[in-house]
């Protein structure tokens, strides 16, 4: 039976949902898919053909939308973009590793790159110990590397979602996080290290900040993927759970153009 806390709720409609704090009804059943397939080989590359390269960057002032505080967090794209969609992802949800794969490079190279669209970066660790730790330490790599080189967040996430085995079997220790580190140009190791090290009560809080307002603030179920996206000057938004497929959210990017 597939873990509940991770979902594929594909649907041929989006759920709509027009005000904060109401809860989002589940959509079908969860569909007990296969995990996503591996990354290609140069999941670390980024040529002139990757469409998240040179998209990384900070909120800065702007840290605030939807109820969610997004200052500590990578934002992919503008943030004069009409529209914002906002991520909450835990790295051992093979759907969350399947919309990575599959469905956000598309939305960078479609809508992203071309202003209409940024995707703000969030921690919803749901399967226990190592998922908390992956989360920490995501929140820990953006530390690292907002100021110098926010790409390197973006190469680190990948790298780490290319390594996804089985839930909870080891290969998201901490140990092991600080080993995929050392191939990640722009995040040092021992900067990681550090950061755990000095920062973890912080961005232990800072994740717990993502989870509230996933699950109490924006009434989402406690499963991953969920995503929020949401019109800036109308304030409407739309929630989309589980792992869609790449058609669920351009029609929701047309619906909230419409609006």
């Amino acid at each position: 039976m597939p873990d509940d806390r991770s979902a594929d709720t594909s649907t041929d409609e989006p759920p709509i949902t027009v005000s904060r704090r109401t809860a989002l009804a589940a959509l079908g059943g969860v569909v007990g898919l296969g995990a996503a397939g591996v990354y290609a080989a140069s999941t670390l590359a980024t040529d002139d053909g990757d469409a998240l390269a040179g998209g990384f960057r900070r909120a800065d002032g702007e840290s605030a939308h939807l109820g969610v505080n997004y200052a500590g967090s990578p934002v992919l794209g503008s943030l004069d973009a009409d529209l914002r969609l906002f991520y909450w992802t835990d790295y051992q949800c093979p759907y969350c590793k399947r919309f990575d794969v599959d469905t956000l490079p598309k939305l960078a190279a479609n809508h992203v790159a071309t202003g209409d669209l940024a995707i703000v970066f969030l921690e919803l660790p749901v399967f226990g110990a190592d998922s908390d730790v992956a989360a920490a330490a995501s929140k820990c790599a953006w530390r690292v590397a907002r100021d110098d080189d926010p790409d390197a967040w973006g190469r680190w996430h990948r790298h780490v979602f290319a390594q996804q085995g089985d839930k909870n079997d080891g290969w998201a220790s901490e140990t092991k996080l600080y080993e995929y580190t050392r191939d990640v140009d722009g995040i040092p190791e021992a900067d990681l290290r550090r950061c755990m090290d000095e920062r973890r009560d912080a961005v232990t809080a800072a994740v717990q900040e993502d989870v509230t307002t996933a699950i109490d603030d924006l009434g989402f179920r406690r499963a991953t993927p969920a995503f929020a996206m949401s019109n800036v000057d109308s304030g409407k938004w739309l929630g989309i759970p589980g792992a869609q497929p790449y058609e669920t959210f351009e029609k929701v990017i047309e619906r909230l153009q419409d609006t």
